[in-house]
């Protein structure tokens, strides 16, 4: 009796080590990894605030200690864009962020991108295009010619602005152009917030122009040429992580 419980008690006694054990293996573990670089990959265009809500996501997540932020876009609407591109500066100025761009981070997605504290390109990523467009499709002659004619009752001149069945006046004409000239310099004031070195060169991307990785970099739009893979190393890096010692986790 006395040696059937005492086997019982080593019995007991190893299963309550081995638990032990898979405990603090288990919190080791959760403590080691509790670090975070979190992913963004901003896709297509940017057309309404779910990028800024991802951005804000990491900001509060205290776990998360630098972000990557992997863009193709050509860019997107206006308010959306500069949603983005103000959440992005917000995160920036908690925690690094490195952008990497992918095919094309144009227009409104360099403006979000010039946020980061860092910015990989491609050699042959399209970027740049800066620029403001409105577009205004009219029917009217085509309404003219079948015979169809439409009646207007407006409190405002403006009231119907971009309407397809009429043509801009030249009151229109000028005040649309004003809009996306004003608008313009607002683009191109956040980005000499972002990147005060850019000040000289963005006068001459004025015109929606272009450029390759290789040339933005060597203007100064970009930091460097690599991979998403580089892109993460210089998170680690500037978030002052160990190697190994961070969970790569993606934000949706």
């Amino acid at each position: 009796m006395g040696k059937k419980g005492g086997w019982r008690g080593y019995l007991w006694g190893a299963v309550g080590l081995l638990l032990m054990l898979s405990v603090v293996f288990s919190v080791l573990d959760f403590w080691g990894q509790r670090d975070k670089i979190a992913v963004i990959e901003i896709e297509g265009e940017v057309g309404d605030f779910s990028y800024a809500d991802q951005i804000y996501e990491a900001l509060r997540d205290s776990s998360v200690r630098a972000v990557v932020v992997e863009v193709n876009s050509p860019g997107g609407t206006v308010q959306a864009c500069f949603e983005t591109e103000a959440a992005m500066r917000q995160l920036a100025s908690g925690k690094p962020v490195v952008v990497t761009m992918k095919e094309y981070a144009a227009s409104g997605a360099y403006l979000l991108s010039s946020a980061a504290s860092y910015i990989f390109a491609r050699t042959t990523t399209l970027t740049a295009g800066l620029g403001v467009i409105a577009i205004w499709v009219s029917y009217e002659n085509w309404l003219e010619k079948e015979g169809i004619k439409y009646y207007r009752w407006s409190t405002g001149q403006l009231k119907d602005l971009g309407a397809e069945y009429r043509s801009p006046t030249e009151e229109e004409n000028r005040y649309l152009q004003s809009l996306v000239e004003n608008l313009l310099e607002e683009v191109m004031d956040r980005i000499k917030h972002n990147r005060p070195q850019l000040e000289n060169v963005l006068e001459s991307l004025k015109d929606g122009s272009t450029l390759y990785g290789t040339e933005a970099l060597a203007k100064g739009l970009v930091d460097n040429l690599g991979t998403f893979r580089d892109a993460v190393e210089k998170a680690r890096e500037l978030a002052g992580l160990e190697k190994g010692g961070y969970r790569l986790v993606y934000l949706s």
